[in-house]
């Protein structure tokens, strides 16, 4: 009996062999996506919001700087609104609570630099879901 430790070759199958078998579960199709909250996008911006609505979701953004800020809507003008990157969702609501059930989104929306402290901790309180219609 060969009771002498296994060479380097032996530990290396050994680990590929655990490699490849690690890979080897089922993948279940009808598995439901986790769940995502539609109060969850609050924080996000509308970039990452709309990269990551299920294909059969919808969304429609508004400006809610003048009610928020006193400052003029530019989100969608053309003057200087950036890009979606910019732009943070401060309420939101929809048809669903889960994004993943064909949503229908309804986001308000604030320029980064009106996103402050104070006006993040309000929108994640809901202070700002009135201002959109689909939240009533």
């Amino acid at each position: 009996m060969n009771t002498a430790p296994p060479g380097r070759a032996a530990i290396a199958v050994a680990a590929a062999a655990a490699m490849m078998l690690s890979g080897c579960g089922t993948h279940d199709e009808s598995a439901k996506p986790e769940q995502v909250p539609v109060e969850s996008l609050v924080g996000q911006t509308v970039d990452q919001v709309e990269h990551n609505l299920p294909p059969a979701s919808t969304m429609v953004s508004y400006d809610l700087s003048k009610p928020v800020t006193g400052a003029k809507a530019r989100y969608g003008t053309g003057h200087d609104q950036g890009t979606h990157a910019d732009w943070i969702v401060v309420a939101a609501c929809a048809n669903t609570k889960d994004v993943n059930d064909d949503t229908r989104l309804a986001a308000g929306v604030l320029h980064k630099d009106a996103y402050a402290d104070g006006i993040a901790r309000k929108a994640k309180d809901h202070a700002f879901d009135h201002y959109l219609a689909e939240c009533k």
